[in-house]
């Protein structure tokens, strides 16, 4: 039976890097699951992000959703999925109860992650990156993910750690 990694973090925690990191790392099966891939290369094509409608992220959360749910009815694979997700605030950016939900109807092993870091950390970040969030959006997401963490999720500092400090800490897990 796999695990499932699932992590979460406000733009430029080092999602995309830090999973990528920690993939490479893995051996067997593992599907890599993210979820902006279903809001942006499904939805964005030929648009603009204010074109996109809350309805539009909603029904990629729910694509998202059922790919990641097969994977889990499956149960030969180390799942590694990664989103912006809130930790219960239900919305198009996900929640991470609702993904833990999924897996734990499928008695999958699975290990909540939260990358976080100071805002201006982050921010600074997000300025140096090919594709920057604008400012009022990425406070929007920042407080999204950060609103509620909780005991049962296992945090890493990336404005303290590498990322290959970080991935060492996941294969530990």
């Amino acid at each position: 039976m796999g695990k499932v990694y699932i992590f979460r973090g406000s733009p430029s925690s080092g999602k995309g890097t830090i999973t990528k990191s920690f993939i490479a790392r893995l051996t067997g099966k593992v599907a890599y699951i993210e979820l902006d891939k279903f809001r942006w290369g499904f939805h964005l094509l030929n648009r603009s992000i204010p074109e996109i409608s809350n309805e539009e992220h909603q029904l990629a959360y729910q694509n998202y959703l059922s790919v990641l749910e097969n994977y889990l009815s499956d149960g030969t694979y180390t799942i590694v999925t990664e989103g912006l997700f809130s930790w219960e605030t239900p919305g198009p950016h996900g929640n991470m109860k609702e993904v833990i939900g999924l897996c734990e109807k499928h008695n999958q092993t699975y290990h909540p992650v939260l990358l976080f870091a100071d805002k201006a950390v982050l921010w600074e970040r997000n300025t140096k990156r090919e594709y920057s969030v604008p400012r009022e959006e990425f406070d929007e997401l920042y407080d999204y993910v950060m609103k509620k963490r909780s005991d049962d999720e296992i945090a890493y500092n990336v404005g303290e750690l590498t990322v290959d400090e970080t991935t060492q800490k996941l294969l530990a897990l």
